[in-house]
């Protein structure tokens, strides 16, 4: 490169002032040791220079404009000059302006088609750049849902740390679920109205009285959350407290780590346990385990849903959004995520009761503390109270209706299992509903009548849950059913 072009690379890239300047220390017109113009002065503020920048800058662009405007009165001049030439005999203003004029609206309706043509190709470039990158990425998952789309940093680090799969970007997702790319743009977008609802709605009663809302994914989104609860969730320490859908605890290892026949037994509910944990909550939950806030916005998206109400319009019908993004009873991620969002309160009230001699377990939204000792020591409604304090500053809510206080005079039970005895068992009425199935059961045979199939799967999975809960305690009622069921097989 000659050194023509070499300075005009400099001025291009510097800027001709700059440049001068430049030139100008370096021939000694200008002290090297003194700042240029363009830059911070030995007197002046770091506010000042920055003012001062500003201003030259205004400057420079009301030069630019200016040097424009003579430009155009040049050509201008020109255009004039060699009219003159043309009617240099017949020297007429009238004619002269009006040519000028023409000239000027020619060249002024030539120059607005470029410039709208080229706001339109920028506008189609830009149109089809975004269109490129929808149909490449996940840029809008729903309306008051993609907020933090924009955030696309991923701690690997805590990942790696906890063993989860390092996932960056969507196309990252859809490989860890095991589903096509199109799958998940389909499944992590919310739609306030749609025509096909991804869930089975039903409800089936409560043992307390009531329903329980269920919503049961269909198969291709069961099968994404059974993804996200293989890969991710289930990779995820919780609480030692927490005995609910974990492969290795159950409600009888929960009965089991209190003390059989305790002095009191505290059993708390809470309230909407499932509705209460909403989308922010769940993607939180991912951002916290270092997925960044796009790639846990759509991860949420996945394991949320919202409450809908069926509406028939023009023969066809629609399922209209009524509530927030919630965490669904019945999909298979569920359990886990709320053990993960429960960890911290259970470390805070397993700490609280340790202090205080308790004994605590959590199953799912069923609480339970134990004290053995005496009850002079206990201050029951300041135990309570801190409770309350903790639960509800964890977000979670109490059924004060099914806070149930019971000491030793009492049925004591928890999660079904009754703990007044030496060992853990069921209750009396279970036993004896029981009986009379058996009793009903032979009773049929021996007059040659057909055992209903709903009475025998009823019988067999008693028999399996006595066997689990004690079987040894129930030997003899075990025995009998097993019996039957051989008979009637």
């Amino acid at each position: 490169m000659d050194e023509r072009a070499e300075y005009r690379k400099q001025v291009s890239e510097m800027g001709k002032k700059e440049f001068t300047f430049l030139k100008m220390q370096e021939y000694g017109f200008w002290p090297s040791n003194l700042p240029t113009p363009y830059e911070r002065q030995d007197n002046e503020t770091q506010e000042d220079f920055e003012n001062r920048k500003k201003l030259i800058d205004e400057l420079k662009k009301l030069s630019e404009q200016i040097s424009d405007a003579c430009n155009e009165r040049h050509q201008i001049e020109i255009k004039i000059s060699s009219l003159k030439k043309e009617y240099q005999n017949t020297w007429d203003y009238e004619k002269i302006r009006s040519v000028v004029a023409q000239e000027i609206m020619k060249e002024s309706i030539r120059t607005r088609a470029e410039r709208k043509e080229e706001r339109e190709r920028q506008k189609r470039l830009k149109t089809e750049a975004w269109n490129k990158r929808k149909a490449e990425n996940i840029l809008f998952i729903g309306k008051g849902y993609s907020n933090l789309l924009y955030k696309k940093e991923t701690d690997i680090q805590k990942l790696e740390q906890n063993n989860l799969p390092i996932i960056e970007t969507d196309k990252d997702i859809a490989k860890v679920l095991n589903i096509d790319y199109k799958t998940l743009r389909y499944l992590a977008y919310h739609r306030d109205v749609i025509t096909f609802d991804n869930y089975y709605r039903f409800d089936i009663p409560k043992k307390s009285g009531g329903t329980r809302h269920i919503a049961a994914p269909k198969t291709q989104l069961k099968m994404a959350q059974k993804q996200i609860l293989e890969q991710i969730l289930q990779k995820i320490d919780v609480s030692e407290t927490a005995h609910g859908f974990i492969k290795t605890k159950s409600v009888i290892t929960g009965a089991k780590v209190h003390n059989t026949s305790p002095d009191l037994l505290i059993n708390i509910d809470l309230e909407n346990f499932f509705p209460t944990i909403t989308f922010e909550r769940v993607r939180g939950m991912y951002q916290y385990l270092g997925y960044s806030g796009y790639v846990s916005s759509i991860l949420a998206m996945i394991c949320t849903y919202c409450e809908r109400m069926a509406v028939d319009l023009k023969d066809e019908t629609k399922y209209i959004k009524t509530s927030d993004r919630i965490l669904p009873q019945g999909s298979p991620a569920s359990p886990m995520i709320t053990n993960i969002i429960c960890k911290r309160m259970d470390k805070r009230i397993d700490g609280l009761c340790k202090k205080l001699g308790f004994t605590y377990t959590r199953y799912a939204d069923d609480m339970s503390f134990s004290y053995k000792g005496d009850l002079k020591n206990v201050a029951i409604g300041s135990f309570l109270n801190s409770l309350y304090k903790i639960i509800k500053a964890e977000g979670f809510n109490i059924n004060e209706e099914k806070t149930h206080i019971l000491r030793k005079n009492n049925r004591q039970y928890i999660t079904g299992i009754v703990i007044n005895n030496t060992d853990i068992g069921v209750s009396r009425k279970w036993i004896k509903i029981l009986r009379a199935s058996i009793y009903n059961a032979k009773k049929l045979k021996s007059s040659g009548e057909a055992v209903p199939k709903d009475n025998i799967n009823e019988i067999s999975g008693k028999i399996a849950w006595l066997k689990s809960v004690n079987k040894n305690r129930y030997q003899k009622i075990i025995n009998q059913g097993t019996e039957l069921l051989k008979d009637l097989n």
